[in-house]
């Protein structure tokens, strides 16, 4: 008799089955799926961090997935209707520097950073809709400098906060954005009486608010405010309530607006 033929024959009769390795059966092969499927999500995962990580890092915007600029008539009049999607007054504050008309049917609340390249596109064009529509329009602006892109960002907004107590925050906020790439994270006596000189403000008053804790007791509320609205950058504005991020062009404005009665 065959050997081998015996031997199978054997193992038959004694209930010893030929074992296949687990990857062999179905549910190996689902695993295997499994695990691959999740190497993959977690490689792409690992890129798209580290492309933001990079973009961040070198100043720039990274893209978070917000609307086109096209999108936005649509979400304004989203927000317009009511549809807030945070309480508005947590963010729609009565002693942060404003623009326009309070009661305005269109409340605007932007977070910007005074070193931030975006923040300082999106002014001349909030002067503009402000200009054009300030009987629609009441804007406010709220600190969020984010040190860690922008060294120094939050002395500027301490000194904005400082030349307000003066009334004196938009001509500081005009002269910060026009000085903004030639200034040091750290500002001495010396740059400090000249910004004081050019935004009309007395430099020792200016010097004895930013010796208190009240400057940075504002920006911080205002920071904290930002983070739990959804604030990931700046410019980020709330229309209504409705969280819309990045610089809004003129026109954009100009086309929702005109609807608005």
């Amino acid at each position: 008799m065959n050997y081998e033929h015996t031997t199978k024959t054997r193992n038959m009769l004694e209930g010893v089955n030929e074992q296949r390795p687990w990857y062999g059966h179905w549910w190996g092969k689902i695993l295997i799926g499994l695990m691959v499927f999740s190497l993959v999500i977690l490689f792409v995962f690992i890129a798209i961090t580290l492309m933001f990580w990079w973009q961040i890092k070198h100043g720039q915007k990274p893209d978070l997935g917000v609307p086109p600029a096209g999108s936005f008539s649509f979400m304004a009049s989203f927000a317009a209707s009511g549809a807030a999607h945070i309480d508005r007054s947590r963010l729609e504050t009565a002693d942060d520097p404003s623009l326009g008309r309070t009661g305005a049917p269109i409340t605007v609340v932007e977070f910007i950073d005074l070193k931030c390249p975006n923040s300082r596109a999106a002014a001349p064009i909030m002067d503009k809709v402000i200009a054009r529509y300030g009987a629609k329009v009441h804007l406010i602006i709220r600190d969020f400098p984010v040190e860690s892109t922008h060294p120094g960002a939050t002395e500027l907004s301490e000194l904005a906060y400082c030349a307000d107590q003066q009334h004196r925050f938009w001509p500081m906020y005009q002269v910060l954005f026009s000085e903004q790439d030639t200034l040091s994270a750290a500002l001495d006596d010396t740059a400090l009486s000249r910004l004081a000189d050019r935004s009309g403000t007395d430099f020792a008053t200016l010097k004895t608010c930013l010796a208190t804790a009240a400057p940075l007791q504002e920006i911080r509320a205002d920071y904290l405010t930002g983070i739990s609205a959804g604030v990931r950058g700046t410019p980020t504005f709330f229309i209504n309530g409705q969280k819309v991020e990045g610089v809004i062009p003129f026109e954009t404005w100009e086309k929702y607006l005109e609807k608005v009665k």
